[in-house]
């Protein structure tokens, strides 16, 4: 999961604000206006799962390139990567469960 702030119309309050986005993967599943504090969540659910299976089976081919391009930075980053993925993973699931069951 990540998030990231983005300047947006508001479909509630119909002002230009500073917006929350929070993505799960590759997909939006909350965007909220920090004017007025309208929340709005997109079922991803569907889409999900076989994004996630993509990125899963090319994970391979994604670090043997990554190992090609820079080996020194690969080598340097990927014990703590490795040991905070499944944090990472955790939020993705929970953005997307949230999304599911509050649409």
């Amino acid at each position: 999961m990540s998030v990231e702030e983005s300047y947006l119309r508001c479909t509630a309050c119909d002002q230009e604000a500073e917006h929350v986005v929070v993505y799960a993967g590759r997909f939006v599943t909350q965007i909220q206006c920090t004017g007025c504090g309208a929340v709005t969540r997109l079922d991803v659910s569907e889409a999900y799962l076989p994004d996630l299976r993509q990125r899963i089976s090319s994970k391979p081919r994604r670090l043997l390139r990554r190992l090609r391009r820079d080996p020194g930075e690969l080598a340097s980053s990927l014990p703590a990567r490795t040991l905070s993925k499944p944090g990472r993973m955790a939020g993705e699931f929970r953005a997307v469960w949230r999304s599911r069951r509050d649409s």
